[in-house]
């Protein structure tokens, strides 16, 4: 069992109440001490024996007259240093109490001169460390109460200037991150639209051409440029959709999914024109995932599998268990590969090296799978294929 350690503020209250404890206590015992030697030295004179001797020794010498005198004034000075040693004793007594009220005193007295004291320097401390671990949660907003009083004052000053400075940088570095994002987005739109606008302004201008020239082959031109148009009409409608997608992904439907026999099913269309197999793990595992984004995800990889490889290429799926509490899906192809440079940019939105690729297929993969509260790890090279690792947490019940 392990032993809890104090917090340092009690550590310190420890060692500060030892040492006024045993300081007080070393000055009562020294005054103490120090008096019960000095009533130890007065009663090792034995002045009450001596004066009983010189009683004995010279009463016979008096003279009778003066003998009553004599007797008197002897028993004086008995009484008198009886009277003095009854002082010495209540004497000890009053300053043994008086050391104890002066020790209580003194250490209550300490010990909350020193709390005070000790309060003023760790508040404002201990709201200094909760306050800097708001901050660095992302709370901006936070704001420690100034005191006068305080001698970190001014520190705390400097803090709440600090945050202030951060807040006010943090929203004009986001607007700058917004504008930043919306001018790539809109360039890369532009250029995105630009392409398929090219082909369909000259396969119009090819057909007013043959119209307007009564051209026999009008039809056949006809036939030909209203192709290319839906064509190309549909590359935008892709485009568009693709954007949409990623902008805002649509709320999950999380639900317990057989991990096994739903890839089947989303295998199911491939397996006849391409060369894809199934390598699953016997132990059924389940995820909670939503099944729409999950096959969206799976589709997405394997298409880009069927693209990189050749007809004959195999493509493995499979499924195993990377510990009790993950599950991990890799789709692995054998074709062309991907360079090491273009690797660290995959993930990137709009990066592609299709011809008439948008670049947004795999950044909507990796949200989702993020999402999911996953993970996607990719491993390539060049001539010998691609493997991409999907990592889910296992769903036990």
């Amino acid at each position: 069992m392990r032993i809890p350690v104090p917090s340092f503020r009690l550590q310190i209250i420890f060692v500060v109440l030892f040492l006024v404890i045993n300081s007080a206590l070393f000055f009562r015992n020294y005054f103490l001490d120090s008096f019960q030697t000095y009533s130890s030295t007065t009663d090792s004179l034995m002045v009450s024996e001596k004066i009983n001797v010189v009683y004995n020794r010279y009463y016979d010498s008096v003279d009778e007259e003066d003998r009553s005198g004599f007797k008197t004034d002897i028993e004086e000075l008995l009484v008198t240093q009886q009277q003095s040693k009854l002082a010495r004793e209540y004497f000890k007594d009053e300053l043994a109490l008086s050391s104890i009220f002066i020790f209580v005193f003194l250490t209550l007295s300490v010990l909350l001169l020193f709390l005070l004291s000790f309060n003023l320097i760790t508040n404002p401390l201990k709201k200094l460390q909760s306050a800097t671990e708001k901050l660095g949660k992302g709370d901006m907003d936070i704001h420690i109460k100034e005191s006068p009083f305080s001698p970190l004052n001014h520190l705390i000053k400097s803090f709440n200037s600090m945050t202030s400075e951060l807040k006010a940088s943090r929203e004009k570095l986001i607007e700058a991150e917004k504008e930043s994002a919306w001018r790539g987005m809109a360039r890369i739109m532009a250029h995105e639209i630009k392409n398929p606008l090219t082909p369909i302004k000259l396969s119009l201008e090819r057909m007013e051409t043959k119209f307007y020239s009564a051209s026999t082959q009008f039809d056949q031109v006809f036939k030909k440029t209203t192709a290319v148009i839906h064509e190309e009409i549909n590359n935008l409608h892709s485009l568009a959709k693709e954007f949409s997608e990623f902008a805002r992904l649509p709320q999950a439907n999380i639900e317990k999914i057989d991990l096994n026999y739903h890839l089947k099913e989303i295998m199911l269309p491939y397996t006849d024109s391409h060369n894809i197999s199934l390598v699953l793990t016997e132990k059924n595992p389940n995820i909670m995932a939503d099944k729409n984004q999950f096959k969206q995800v799976i589709v997405n990889i394997i298409q880009n599998a069927i693209h990189a490889s050749k007809s004959e290429d195999e493509i493995e799926v499979i499924t195993e268990y990377e510990d009790t509490k993950t599950v991990v899906i890799r789709i692995k192809d054998h074709g062309s590969g991907i360079s090491e440079e273009k690797l660290n940019h995959i993930f990137e939105p709009y990066f592609t090296d299709k011809e008439k690729g948008t670049g947004l297929g795999l950044a909507i993969v990796k949200r989702i799978v993020e999402q999911h509260d996953g993970k996607i790890e990719v491993e390539s090279q060049i001539d010998q294929g691609t493997t991409f690792s999907l990592y889910f947490k296992r769903e036990n019940s």
